[in-house]
């Protein structure tokens, strides 16, 4: 009876987990047949819709752009200046070099010439001497601005041994700071700035888009790379000019220096060099600083880079003194107010008007012809020869040669320094006789050597130029700068008489010190002093050409404060320059004999 009792026990258990596990199956099957019914409803009433969604959805992941390469910048011979693409500089340590094994030298000099396409391994050879033995850091000639592929190559050689005393460097700018304000930065001054647009390039984009009948479709467009910039620069001549500049820049203690190398026939620019620069690679370090530049000018102050960044060339001017002389003496000549034989005498000093007109240090130069003048940097002869013209004549050339106007040259940041020069309201006889040798108003230097090439070249004013060709990615040129003439200022006689007057300079005058050896160079000199007189702070500069008869390369120098105070620094600074820069531009001395 128990054991009955028992199994009812069990069986009432069984059938009540039966009951709760088919109320459950039951409700189960219901929120199942639910969730079909709500997908059945969403598809067949929203499926459109959640579709058209969810491809919406996958074509925002797949848009994206593609971005585009920023052109590169060469010189005239095709060197790279400045490189969109990463690249890299080989930089020899070598002090380990030094003290390397025989077999690791040999390796790593093997090793660098196959990698690098190098033919003069003694060139190499060379760092590990005695000479170079404390040398961390030597830039490596003819491996700046290498590739990737040819880094990664040498990287695997120096992981594995067969290259010792190397490393690299990444740079955009293979020569860090050469042609610093002419090249800009970051899109902002120099030609990165003019030319900002070009070199920009154009973005890529990848998406999907909606096709016929619902489809979507992947489209692509590709980007296309910045324009490349060839500039009319010689990278040898910059070098060599901005290496002179930095010598004469702490040897004379100068302020700030520039120097500007143009052919006067074209307007192209073969160098152009600002001292103090900047590295391209470091903006905020200064190269070229002198201790007179930090007594006038601060780290600390607000304005102290964008000063240095500045190309001083074109954005700052400076009272020209005695190189503006051949372009006043060409406006008289071209006015026939005076002739090859017309003579005026110097006594050393004038009365004139309410003022008194001295030539420099009270010299007497006596009777003298207009080529006198010039040569002996006659203010009181000057003087005299402005008495001839009228202001509105000289008004007249003034506005013909380009004072005070802009020169229209591809770079950011050129002022005219129109608010800085005469104008019939303000010029009376005393102002018109110290024009006449370049005191009481502005030029800048891109100026002075625009005017001062009319002068010597025939008579044309020029545009000046630093961009020869702008070509595609494809090699397609789409913009070149040629010779542009925008005006006659004067005869070719009259420029004629002009080139062989300043000849005498160099041979016989205060020109002396530019004389090289072999070539005939007509320069002048100038110095002039700025700001407030009784301070007596002078900047001095000297202006040459070569050839006389058909001149090829014109040079400005102009050095703002140095010590001495004489244009002799500049002329000196100016003779190094041609000596070094003639050959380069293909310009070789007349044989003896």
């Amino acid at each position: 009876m128990e054991q009955g009792k028992k199994v009812k026990k069990v069986r009432k258990r069984v059938s009540r987990r039966f009951v709760r596990l088919l109320v459950l199956s039951v409700v189960f099957a219901g929120l199942l047949l639910g969730m079909f019914v709500r997908v059945g409803y969403i598809k067949y009433v929203h499926g459109d819709e959640y579709e058209q969604a969810a491809r919406l959805q996958q074509a925002a992941s797949t848009d994206y752009v593609i971005p585009a390469l920023r052109g590169n910048i060469l010189d005239a011979k095709g060197e790279v200046l400045v490189q969109s693409v990463r690249c890299y500089n080989v930089i020899l340590d070598s002090k380990v070099l030094y003290e390397a094994t025989d077999k690791e030298k040999n390796s790593t000099v093997k090793m660098l010439c196959d990698i690098l396409g190098l033919t003069d391994a003694d060139a190499i050879r060379k760092y590990y001497g005695e000479e170079y033995k404390e040398y961390r850091y030597l830039r490596l000639p003819g491996a700046q601005g290498i590739r990737t592929a040819e880094k990664e190559k040498l990287q695997q050689a120096v992981d594995d041994g067969s290259i010792v005393g190397v490393w690299f460097e990444e740079t955009q700018y293979p020569y860090d700071s050469l042609a610093a304000h002419i090249l800009g930065f970051n899109g902002t001054y120099g030609v990165e700035q003019y030319y900002d647009a070009m070199l920009t390039g154009i973005q890529g984009r990848k998406m999907v888009v909606a096709g016929d009948k619902g489809s979507y479709v992947t489209e692509y467009t590709a980007a296309q790379d910045g324009h490349t910039l060839t500039l009319t620069l010689n990278a040898t001549v910059q070098h060599s000019m901005e290496t002179i500049l930095a010598e004469a820049m702490q040897e004379y203690n100068v302020l700030q220096g520039s120097a500007i190398c143009m052919n006067p026939q074209t307007g192209a620019i073969y160098g152009w060099c600002n001292m103090p620069t900047f590295s391209l690679q470091d903006v905020e370090k200064a190269i070229g600083v002198t201790p007179k530049y930090l007594e006038n000018y601060s780290p600390e102050d607000a304005d102290y880079y964008t000063r240095i960044w500045t190309n001083a060339g074109l954005s700052s001017t400076y009272q020209p003194g005695s190189t503006y002389k051949p372009i006043f003496a060409a406006a008289a000549l071209d006015e026939a107010l005076l002739g090859t034989g017309t003579t005026f005498e110097c006594g050393g000093s004038m009365p004139f008007y309410d003022t008194r007109i001295r030539c420099h240090a009270g010299a007497v130069h006596g009777v003298q012809t207009l080529r006198q003048i010039l040569c002996n940097s006659c203010n009181v002869g000057m003087t005299k020869i402005s008495e001839l013209m009228s202001k509105q004549t000289y008004l007249k050339y003034q506005e013909s040669f380009g004072v005070g106007q802009l020169t229209g040259i591809d770079l950011a940041g050129e002022v005219s320094a129109a608010g800085l020069i005469y104008t019939e309201d303000t010029m009376g006889p005393v102002e018109l006789a110290t024009s006449s040798f370049g005191q009481g108003f502005n030029v800048t230097p891109i100026q002075l050597i625009t005017a001062f090439s009319a002068a010597i070249n025939g008579g044309n004013v020029l545009r000046p130029y630093v961009v020869s060709t702008v070509t595609d990615s494809k090699g397609n040129v789409v913009l070149q700068n040629e010779r542009t003439v925008l005006r006659q200022a004067v005869s070719e006689e009259t420029s004629a008489l002009i080139r062989s007057y300043l000849l005498d300079i160099v041979e016989e005058g205060g020109g002396g010190y530019a004389r090289v050896d072999g070539y005939q160079i007509g320069g002048k000199t100038g110095t002039a002093e700025q700001g407030d007189y009784a301070e007596r702070k002078y900047i001095v500069s000297f202006i040459c050409y070569t050839p006389i008869e058909n001149p090829e390369v014109v040079l400005l120098v102009v050095l703002d404060q140095n010590d001495s105070g004489t244009s002799a620094d500049a002329s000196r600074t100016a003779g190094k320059m041609l000596k070094s820069i003639l050959p380069v531009l293909g310009i070789y001395p007349e044989p003896e004999g």
